[in-house]
Formats: C-alpha cells, structure tokens, sequence
C-alpha cells in the first residue's frame, strides 16, 4: 500500500492554467506598448526630417533673398525693383538677382513622383529640398512699399509609410538688406 501522506504536492492543473494565462497577458501588454513606444519613435523622426530639411531651407533661401540687389531690368525683375514673382503649374515663382548679380528663381519643380524645391543660378539648377521630402504648396508674397519685403509659405510632408508621415505648414518674412 502507498502512503499518500509522503507524496510530494504538486500543482493542480486549473493552477497552471490560470498562471499561464497569466503570463500571456502580460506578454502581449508589454508587446502592445514596445510596439507603440517604437511607432512613436518613428513619427518624432518623420516629424524631426521635415523640421530640419525646412529650417535648412529657410535658412539658405533666407540668405540669398536677404542680399537681394536692385534689378536693372534683367533676370525677369522690372528695372528698380528687387523681387518679381510668377507664376507656373507648380505654384508661384520667386525671380531676384542675388549679391554675385547672378539671376536666381526659386520653383516648384515635379522631380518624378515627388513635388521639390528648386533654384536655378544663371544656368545652375539643383534642388534644396530632399527627395524624402515633398513640398505640397509654395507661395510667395511681395510687398514693394517701403523696405522690400518677401514672404514665403510652405506646405510639406515627409514621404513613406503614411502612418508615421508628417506633415507641417510653416510661414517667414524676409526683408532685403539693399537700401536705396
């Protein structure tokens, strides 16, 4: 005859079933917040690519529209005046003659399937803008009373999943520094 008494206890299986359960609820807890720690990780750096790509943007544009110098009727500018504006299926034109009295525009140019930003330099074209980055809407606004002054609008968004995508419309008023 066996002595239950000396048995070793063990456990039963409700027991295991419910620590089980247990354990598989706090797994996918934790799965479920990693995966949207990392899906916000992801849309900060959308959001953090866009900022910098526009704030590189507006700080070299800025510059050149800054050291603006009084046409004498070329570069598409009226003789006397600093800026024109025109416009094309892209959006509007910026037409000046920077400080090396080279002819500058600044356009919206489709580059494939993506919207970018382009300056042209005499004959020197290139983009400003990344190609992971599509610029949506490019204004320009002109204000020839008293000191000369541009205005840009930009709408931009960055490229890829369209999850973690960000979109941002920003705003900035340059004066030119050229005084009569």
């Amino acid at each position: 005859m066996i002595d239950l008494r000396k048995q070793k206890e063990g456990f039963s299986l409700i027991e295991v079933l419910i620590s089980v359960a247990i354990f598989a609820v706090i797994i996918l807890a934790s799965t479920e917040i990693f995966r949207l720690v990392i899906n916000g990780q992801r849309e900060a750096i959308a959001s953090q690519n866009v900022q910098e790509s526009l704030k590189y943007f507006f700080e070299v544009t800025g510059k050149e529209i800054r050291m603006a110098r009084r046409s004498t009727g070329t570069c598409n500018v009226p003789s006397g005046d600093i800026y024109a504006k025109g416009t094309s299926a892209g959006g509007d034109i910026l037409y000046f003659k920077n400080y090396y009295n080279e002819c500058v525009t600044y356009e919206l140019i489709s580059a494939g399937e993506v919207k970018r930003f382009q300056i042209t330099r005499d004959s020197n074209t290139g983009f400003i803008s990344p190609a992971k980055i599509e610029i949506d809407a490019l204004r320009f606004q002109i204000n020839s009373t008293g000191q000369p002054l541009v205005t840009m609008l930009l709408s931009a968004h960055s490229l890829g999943d369209s999850r973690f995508s960000s979109k941002m419309d920003m705003q900035t008023s340059i004066t030119s520094r050229y005084y009569r």
